[in-house]
């Protein structure tokens, strides 16, 4: 039905009652929404100019698939998204816990806490554990990487050890995703045998090969991880607005202190304990961000750009009966959806 008094029968007023109406366009911009207010007010003219947009080019299942392409080649499942979010959610905390021990014994150290006798439990226990739990999470890391084939992954073909770098370029993965997780084993690896080969009391020449030498390299090999992430991630080319943008830049700082406090000749007694717990520090909070990474379904980390850019393609999985991914688009206008899915700073 017709309002009452529509159409008016007195053009006149009805002009002047328009140009009486307030100006909105300062409140729209101070509100920053001008911008969107433009860009409907164009769409309706359209629609009343016969122009139909509606649903074409927005919901339509064409838009929906050329939107979420890279998304469904790495979550083409249930299976893949909850295999992905798993393993990323579990590597941020692995690294957290290590980080957290490993503080804890700079805490013993620094003011000497407990007896003499107390040492062996409250530092070098922690310190394995610590090292086993900040192993794990840089393993998930590269067990991740080599498990990026969907097919094979759906298939229940899982890698645990090795993988080609042609099978992992192949899947147009950076060469530099397979380097830095290999380099982060590694250290790790070297890292641990130092921790475990630290139980025994050893000669001087035996300290220096399965101690002093294993966190020299493994420290370098956590530094050269984290360039790997810089380049990735083109920390030199982007302002610092985005979390993996501080998760590369704060992992490269980790291993740098990581390495240099493991030289004697650098960082001589209680500087070198105090330069690796800012490093440790770095990590930490590193550790920290990746969990708001993986709030915002960005579950490649640092090294595996394709799966966080796969997550900025406005869909979430829902199963059906076939377990395939239902694709179901997130409203562009939820400010709340958009800070999940792009987390900045």
């Amino acid at each position: 039905q017709k309002a009452e008094g529509f159409p008016p029968t007195d053009e006149k007023a009805y002009l002047k009652g328009i140009s009486e109406l307030p100006d909105l366009t300062l409140l729209l911009e101070k509100q920053g929404v001008l911008r969107e207010y433009v860009a409907w007010r164009d769409f309706d003219v359209k629609w009343l100019d016969g122009d139909a947009w509606g649903a074409k080019g927005e919901n339509s299942i064409e838009n929906c698939e050329a939107k979420s392409s890279e998304f469904q080649t790495w979550s083409s499942t249930v299976k893949t998204y909850s295999f992905r979010r798993t393993v990323a959610f579990w590597r941020a905390v692995m690294c957290c816990e290590g980080c957290l021990l490993f503080l804890w014994i700079d805490l013993i150290t620094t003011y000497a806490i407990g007896t003499p006798e107390m040492l062996y439990e409250l530092t070098k226990v922690p310190n394995l554990v610590g090292g086993f739990f900040f192993m794990a999470g840089i393993y998930l890391s590269w067990f991740e990487l080599i498990n990026m084939d969907s097919e094979k992954l759906n298939a229940n073909k899982l890698h645990y050890f090795w993988v080609s770098i042609e099978s992992v370029t192949d899947l147009g993965i950076d060469k530099a995703s397979y380097v830095g997780a290999l380099t982060y084993l590694l250290g790790a690896v070297l890292y641990t045998i130092s921790q475990v080969s630290d139980f025994w009391e050893l000669t001087p020449g035996v300290h220096n090969v399965l101690i002093d030498w294993p966190l020299i390299v493994g420290g370098l090999m956590f530094f050269l991880g984290g360039v790997c992430e810089l380049k990735i991630n083109k920390v030199f080319e982007s302002a610092p607005t985005r979390l993996v943008w501080w998760v590369a830049v704060l992992n490269c700082y980790g291993g740098l202190t990581f390495w240099l406090s493991a030289c004697p000749a650098l960082f001589p007694g209680k500087l070198a304990t105090r330069f690796a717990v800012t490093g440790t520090i770095t990590y930490l909070l590193a550790s920290v961000l990746s969990l708001l990474m993986w709030r915002g379904e960005q579950y490649g980390g640092a090294l595996i750009l394709t799966l966080n850019r796969a997550a900025q393609d406005k869909v979430k999985p829902a199963p059906n009966a076939n377990d395939q991914i239902a694709l179901e688009v997130k409203d562009d206008d939820s400010s709340r959806v958009q800070d999940a899915l792009r987390p900045r700073l």
